[in-house]
């Protein structure tokens, strides 16, 4: 889901190892996840315009916009930080664009909210014994 919204928008491909999760067996929660972490490249130049598309995709996909968008802008004016968190059918995805003095990072970050609240509860549980 999130590499074809991703590709719908022109975004460059998830870097599979900034995008992976880490070994569920040890950390349960990763079980809860899906990620998609693309990097500026020559090919295809992230930029606010296409996080802007890429928000348009997803509340076209029937996501709805969970929280207020977060811009922040760098005292030269530049727009710096997107982030915001979309919300469907059980699932969240948290959208983070940033701008770094080299680079620029699109991530989302999807999880299964019954997956995530399953785990939480067992980690409590077990805390609490």
């Amino acid at each position: 889901m999130l590499d074809g919204i991703t590709r719908d928008v022109g975004a460059p491909p998830s870097d599979p190892e900034a995008a992976s999760m880490p070994e569920s067996s040890k950390y349960p929660m990763a079980a809860c996840f899906v990620a998609y972490k693309g990097f500026d490249t020559a090919a295809s130049t992230l930029d606010v315009d296409r996080t802007n598309a890429l928000a348009a995709a997803l509340t076209g996909r029937g996501w709805t916009e969970a929280k207020k968008r977060n811009e922040r802008k760098a005292p030269d004016g530049t727009v710096d930080v997107v982030e915001t968190v979309f919300k469907k059918r059980g699932w969240t995805v948290v959208m983070e664009y940033r701008l770094f003095s080299d680079n620029r990072t699109l991530s989302l970050n999807a999880y299964d909210d019954a997956c995530v609240k399953k785990v939480r509860a067992a980690e409590d549980a077990t805390s609490s014994n």
